[in-house]
């Protein structure tokens, strides 16, 4: 079994863009090296899982693999279900907890590693990126707040005190047996539930945007004021939001594109949701923020109340 290869992700630099705008990093990618597994490293397998994403039933679990050498069937080492998060918080949990057991299970007799074994695009692109965030107050290179702050820097710390060399590879999804184990446990435990408790879970608030398809991107702001109809909100840093909108185009009368800019959180909880304002942008697209509303406006299908 141990004659298969993975993409292993080496913590190198590289430009990409993730779900809170574009890090750019040196050098400018990921490097991959097709090499085969230590034969006498312990493998953590982990996964995430979470239903009608984000903010309902989310579960992960761990699975851990021995080498042959110690003669150790595999183990369910997590299984964990809560009420409310998200896939990418369930994917670092996944890793968090697996590393918090290895340091409570070292050393194992000739185990030179552990290989945290992960599908998850989040962490293969990120966990390379984390430690800069950090040194950056949990910002990127535009100094837009880091989405997940808290378990990326559990991650890291959790990484830190393993005592062991630790190394993160990427295998795609249900691709062997122990990876189709540690899948079907992960969707199980999501679609349980269950008394666990993602405690650094803020759930922001979200309604339908007006806009199907695509994600949302960045604002172009340029210091111009424009209407817009929020329809997400996501608490990121300490007194700061992250909007999602559709902007309105009034000579159209139609809803344009799915952007995100960051405010106040005071200015957030005045920028209903279904709801129109004229606002204020400042003049950075590459750290998009409302400054100001203007007023409230009708917009077309607007009810006359609707959610905060």
């Amino acid at each position: 079994m141990w004659e298969r290869t993975y993409s292993v992700l080496e913590c190198s630099w590289r430009l990409i863009e993730d779900s809170i705008g574009k890090e750019k990093a040196k050098p400018k990618r990921i490097r991959e090296a097709r090499v085969t597994l230590d034969p006498r490293a312990v493998q953590i397998h982990t996964d995430g899982s979470a239903y009608r994403n984000p903010g309902h039933v989310s579960g992960c679990a761990v699975v851990v693999q021995y080498p042959e050498h110690l003669n150790r069937e595999d183990e369910i080492i997590l299984d964990f279900g809560c009420p409310k998060s998200t896939n990418q918080r369930m994917e670092l949990t996944a890793c968090i907890e697996g590393l918090k057991w290895v340091r409570r299970n070292v050393p194992w007799d000739g185990v030179t590693c552990v290989l945290v074994v992960t599908d998850s695009q989040y962490v293969r692109g990120f966990i390379g990126l984390a430690p800069v965030w950090k040194r950056n107050g949990w910002r990127n290179r535009d100094s837009q707040p880091i989405l997940n702050a808290d378990l990326w820097d559990d991650l890291l710390k959790a990484r830190a005190k393993a005592g062991i060399r630790v190394e993160f590879v990427w295998e795609e999804g249900k691709t062997t047996d122990i990876g189709k184990r540690v899948h079907k446990l992960a969707k199980a435990a999501a679609k349980r539930g269950g008394i666990d408790r993602d405690s650094g879970y803020r759930p922001g608030a979200y309604c339908r945007s007006l806009v199907r398809g695509g994600v949302a991107l960045p604002y172009p702001a340029n210091g111009q004021v424009a209407v817009i109809r929020p329809y997400a909100k996501k608490p990121v840093l300490k007194d700061e939001e992250r909007i999602s909108f559709n902007v309105f185009d009034d000579v159209n009368q139609t809803y344009e594109s799915k952007f995100y800019a960051f405010t106040t959180s005071m200015m957030a909880f005045e920028l209903r949701r279904w709801h129109g304002y004229r606002v204020q942008f400042n003049d950075n697209p590459k750290y998009p923020q409302i400054l100001e509303c203007n007023e409230e406006v009708a917009l077309p299908g607007q009810p006359s109340q609707g959610p905060a």
